[in-house]
């Protein structure tokens, strides 16, 4: 018998048995609607495009040997407005979409099992009359009349009795062994537990499915005739939607993804202009021009920074102006001012030269510029200066140096500072000190002369007090006591005349070069020594004078018996103008204190700090060398002279000396 079948399957595919086993198949392939064809179309698009750069980026790679540096690439992106903004709106945008998407899913896995359930119920309950005579059927009609159901219900049916496969719709599925030829256990015991109706999960051929029971004849338990309807859960349609879904989504992550940058991209523009006005605006006021308007529409954030730079662009204007003038100023001053003045860099490179600097290192008619190299620009005579000059800048020492050189016959005077650090050069200041020094030697000569005639001056005093006195004497006519008050003041005289003596000769050691050597120090008795200098001025007429020491012999000082002579005489020569009525040498018990106080007119308190000074004097007849010659003596025996004067009540002045022992 010849017959030929016809039909269309879930996937769209067309059937036909055709006599000699000839099969006829076509399949149909629904496109969807235009929704799922623009998706795919512009993922199509999208992918090409993908495809595309990809190919020219690799092509830059071989081209170009290009690498990526992943670290840099990261930093990147790490530290970037517009990355950070991007991945905040991606995280706004895809997140959303994939948790939509994902519920998506779920509801329509749940709505396609709800609807095959639906569907398996539908088909059972209309199966199952006519299940019902099929199973009254002779057994080998069943399968016959099973089939015929089947295909006017567009159904899959099996037909279960005592638990065994009796007969499916589908022949072939049970040749092929597709079908179960043994009733689900869990069926099987819902049948015998008098169950009537089971939806169950099970798979078919490797597939999941959805299979529904209905007893249709009932009978004994583990006798009742089942019949089972399976639904395939991956169904065509199912799937497509859930492709059409899958498809949306991704589409719909693109966009969010482009969307995002794009935005991103737009707020970053959007807040950069602000500050790309105010980068503008600052290279501007850098270069000291005035800095552009600030476009309109400016965010309300920004404003407060807006007023602030307009604020520090108008400080920096003054202050622009102030350091021009002070520039302007300083030049003026530079540019009349007697010491040369040169600006260099670590490399002696000239950055700055008044035009006496180049008068004073080139001549009357060349002129310093900026760029020279002093080594180069000048004769071999300023070598050991710009040496000097190297060095200091080498030193990097925060000081103020003064060095002396002799260039061309020319005493110079140099003076060096750094200007900031090391690298940033030093400032040189250059004078001619030649008539200077010249000036100073003839005021030290004088200031020589000066001071040998005061200290020549103060023995002859005591000699004229001692010639006077044997005047005196001689004109009283005491001829029994003449002789030996001139025997006295003779040697006193002649002790007189040795000072002088030694006089000289400290003054040539004065006047010899400061390494020369000086004589030792030697312990001396300063009573003995003040009451010797005492007893010679107490020859003349007032003040009175007095030795006070304490009981007992003080120890000596370390000293030089004619220079605490010298001392003494000064003091008491002071003492004597001073008017004082009243003198009073004291020697401390310990013999390092010597005293001499005055009831004199004093000092006033706003010169008492000069006292000490070379050429300084109170009275009009005096030299001013005194004080100071004491106080030169004194500091060489390594000891302190203090002054202390009240005006009106005299002076009081005091040696601190070491002791010999």
């Amino acid at each position: 018998m010849e017959w030929r079948r016809e039909g269309w399957t879930a996937r769209g595919e067309r059937a036909v048995d055709l006599p000699g086993g000839v099969r006829h198949v076509h399949l149909r392939a629904p496109l969807g609607g235009p929704w799922s064809l623009l998706v795919r179309g512009i993922l199509v698009v999208g992918l090409d495009v993908a495809l595309l750069a990809g190919v020219w980026l690799f092509g830059l790679v071989i081209a170009e040997g290009w690498r990526a540096r992943l670290p840099a690439v990261v930093t990147a992106l790490r530290t970037s407005y517009r990355a950070q903004l991007t991945s905040v709106l991606v995280a706004f945008f895809v997140l959303p979409v994939l948790g939509f998407a994902a519920w998506s899913f779920a509801r329509l896995a749940d709505e396609a099992r709800r609807s095959g359930d639906l569907l398996i119920r539908q088909t059972l309950r209309d199966a199952a009359g006519g299940a019902e005579t099929v199973a009254g059927d002779p057994p080998d009609a069943i399968g016959h009349s099973l089939a015929e159901l089947g295909r006017r219900l567009d159904a899959e049916l099996w037909l279960y009795r005592r638990g065994v496969l009796v007969a499916t719709s589908s022949p072939v599925m049970a040749e092929l062994g597709l079908v179960d030829p043994f009733l689900a256990p869990p069926a099987f015991r819902a049948t015998l537990e008098d169950e009537l109706e089971l939806t169950l999960d099970a798979r078919t051929a490797g597939r999941p499915t959805r299979i529904g029971y209905l007893v249709v004849a009932p009978g004994p338990p583990g006798e009742q005739a089942v019949l089972a309807v399976p639904q395939l859960l991956d169904d065509e349609r199912v799937q497509q939607q859930q492709e059409d879904l899958a498809l949306a989504l991704v589409l719909g992550t693109l966009v969010g993804l482009v969307g995002a940058t794009y935005l991103a991209g737009l707020a970053a523009r959007r807040l950069g202009k602000p500050v790309a006005a105010l980068r503008e605006a600052a290279i501007a006021v850098g270069r000291g021009s005035v800095p552009p308007a600030f476009p309109p529409g400016t965010p309300r954030e920004f404003e407060p920074v807006l007023t602030a730079f307009d604020r520090m662009a108008t400080d920096v204007r003054r202050s622009q102006a102030a350091l021009e003038e002070a520039r302007l100023r300083t030049a003026r001053v530079l540019a009349n001012v007697a010491t040369g003045v040169i600006a260099v860099d670590e490399g002696l490179r000239v950055t700055m030269a008044n035009p006496r600097a180049s008068e004073l290192v080139l001549g009357g008619g060349e002129t310093l510029a900026p760029g020279n190299v002093l080594p180069q620009a000048t004769s071999a005579g300023w070598a050991p200066v710009w040496q000097a000059v190297a060095r200091f800048i080498t030193d990097n020492r925060d000081v103020i140096q003064e060095r002396e050189f002799e260039v061309g016959g020319r005493q110079i005077r140099v003076q060096l500072a750094l200007l900031g650090a090391a690298p940033d050069g030093c400032v040189i200041a250059l004078d001619d000190a030649t008539a200077l020094t010249r000036a100073a030697r003839v005021l030290a000569w004088g200031e020589m002369a000066r001071q040998v005639a005061h200290e020549i001056k103060n023995p002859l005093t005591p000699i004229r007090l001692g010639i006077q006195h044997l005047q005196r004497v001689r004109e009283k006519g005491q001829s029994a006591t003449f002789e030996a008050t001139l025997k006295e003041t003779a040697e006193r005289i002649l002790a007189e005349i040795d000072r002088l003596d030694g006089i000289a000769r400290a003054f040539s050691r004065f006047g010899a070069p400061s390494g020369a050597e000086q004589l030792p120090l030697e312990p001396v008795d300063l009573a003995a020594t003040a009451r010797e200098v005492v007893r010679l001025y107490d020859l003349g007429a007032a003040p009175r004078f007095e030795v006070r020491t304490s009981n007992g012999a003080p120890p000596p000082a370390l000293a030089r018996k004619d220079e605490v002579k010298e001392v003494l005489v000064n003091l008491l020569e002071n003492a004597r103008n001073a008017e004082a009525k009243r003198v009073t040498v004291q020697i401390a018990a310990s013999g390092r204190q010597l005293v001499v106080v005055d009831d004199g007119r004093g000092i006033a308190a706003e010169v008492l700090p000069r006292v000490f000074e070379p050429t300084f004097s109170t009275t009009s007849s005096g030299a001013g060398l005194g004080l100071a010659i004491a106080r030169r003596l004194v500091e060489s025996w390594g000891g302190v002279i203090t002054l202390e004067s009240d005006p009106g009540k005299g002076t009081r002045v005091t040696l601190t000396l070491q002791t010999a022992s």
